[in-house]
């Protein structure tokens, strides 16, 4: 028995673990991040984030609903990669099949319990174990029947009143087993959903080409990568708790130290995010390079339309960040538009300085993974420092950079060097 679970656990790592960590690898990367900046040093103590959790509902609901957020595109990764769809057909024993997946799956909830194990202890981190696999694996499954629905009510109500980790533990237990069967069993019968339109037509006519190849990328972005911009979502949400609950601590703040507070804590999670953007948007501009020559379209206008598709999701989130931040704050209306201005100037200037650490780290010689992860950590490390050392003059500072890595005269520099690297 433990040879086959060891076999089927080897072949689920082999196809949807290595998926699974491609799609959370760079989301886990920023929520550590977030996590050295906010648990580190002189941040706050895991157990007052907990304890947050524990007494106020809006945050409860907050915390929850954003982790579920992350740990979502691991999980369908996990349950819903083609790949493992034989296993259904072969004589697997289904507890022995449960067990490998559930396995992985705690793997993938490892942030969130290290965040309870730390802050309550080990039974309410295995009681948050549960309620999340049992959480994501209802979302999945679409529940259906009495059974399911009223399992994953109970669950839904423990979370929502707080209860005790023991009892947190026994009502997610039902849903847990039931949802990770229905889960596993009905992968297969998801449907494929429908692409619609998402450029008007008559928009890059009056925009001209600039605009098209911008909402062109944007395209391939919404359409191909939903999840990096879901998971973006999850991370900002992460972010603006942090903070608040950093805020709280620390006892009522005035608006030049929130604003900064909320610039620590939002640099790594842009330039995370920024890079996940620039990734498909570079991709997509690589593949469509005979268009573009063919088109006679200058390399200023394919440089900006670039910086302007990573920057659009970039600076939504960022605003969103700002707007949260002040909202659990409760700031006051002027220190909430400065929070806004910073927060949304800071996603611009990050998704400049993300794009050109893509760009540079791409060269197609299969190490590119380890230098966009280099070059983006050296690029956190200096964006807060910078933020610590000068608060919101940092932003001046990051202008130039920004600038001149996501410009036309950095991505011709950058591509002259990439060339003059693949000749020698």
């Amino acid at each position: 028995m433990l040879r086959r679970f060891a076999l089927v656990l080897r072949v689920l790592v082999s196809t949807a673990g290595k998926d699974a960590f491609a799609r959370a690898m760079p989301l886990y990367m920023g929520l550590g991040l977030v996590g050295a900046v906010v648990f580190g040093g002189n941040g706050m103590d895991p157990a007052r984030l907990t304890g947050l959790a524990g007494e106020s509902l809006p945050f409860r609901l907050a915390l929850w609903a954003a982790w579920l957020l992350v740990g979502t595109s691991a999980a369908r990764a996990l349950l819903r990669a083609p790949a493992t769809f034989f296993l259904r057909a072969l004589p697997v024993p289904r507890p022995l099949l449960l067990s490998a997946h559930a396995l992985l799956l705690a793997v993938a909830e490892l942030p969130w319990v290290a965040l309870w194990a730390f802050g309550a202890g080990a039974l309410a981190a295995s009681a948050a174990c549960v309620a999340a696999l049992a959480a994501h694996c209802m979302l999945l499954a679409r529940p259906r029947g009495a059974r399911e629905l009223a399992s994953l009510s109970l669950l839904a109500g423990a979370i929502l009143l707080g209860a005790p980790a023991s009892i947190l533990l026994a009502c997610a237990a039902p849903a847990l087993a039931l949802g990770l069967r229905a889960a596993v069993v009905r992968a297969p019968e998801v449907p494929l959903g429908r692409e619609r339109p998402l450029i008007p037509s008559a928009v890059p006519v009056l925009g001209g080409g600039l605009v098209a190849l911008s909402l062109a990328y944007l395209a391939a972005l919404l359409r191909g990568h939903r999840a990096v911009l879901v998971r973006g979502l999850a991370l900002t949400a992460l972010g603006a708790l942090a903070m608040a609950a950093w805020a709280r601590t620390h006892g009522p703040l005035g608006a030049a130290p929130l604003a900064e507070g909320s610039l620590v804590a939002l640099a790594p999670v842009a330039l995370c995010l920024g890079a996940g953007f620039s990734g498909p948007v570079l991709r997509e501009e690589r593949r469509i390079t005979w268009l573009l020559d063919a088109c006679g379209a200058a390399a200023p206008l394919r440089a900006i339309a670039a910086a302007a598709a990573v920057a659009a999701p970039l600076v939504a989130l960022a605003l969103a960040h700002g707007a949260a931040v002040g909202a659990l704050t409760r700031a006051a209306p002027l220190a909430a538009l400065r929070l806004l201005g910073g927060a949304g100037l800071a996603g611009l200037l990050l998704s400049g300085v993300a794009l050109g650490c893509v760009r540079w780290s791409v060269r197609q010689d299969g190490r590119d993974s380890s230098r966009v992860l280099l070059s983006v950590l050296a690029a956190v490390v200096v964006a807060t420092a910078s933020v610590w050392t000068w608060g919101e003059l940092a932003l001046a500072a990051w202008a130039p950079g920004a600038a001149l890595l996501a410009g036309p005269a950095g991505a011709r520099w950058i591509s002259s060097r990439r060339e003059r690297g693949a000749a020698v």
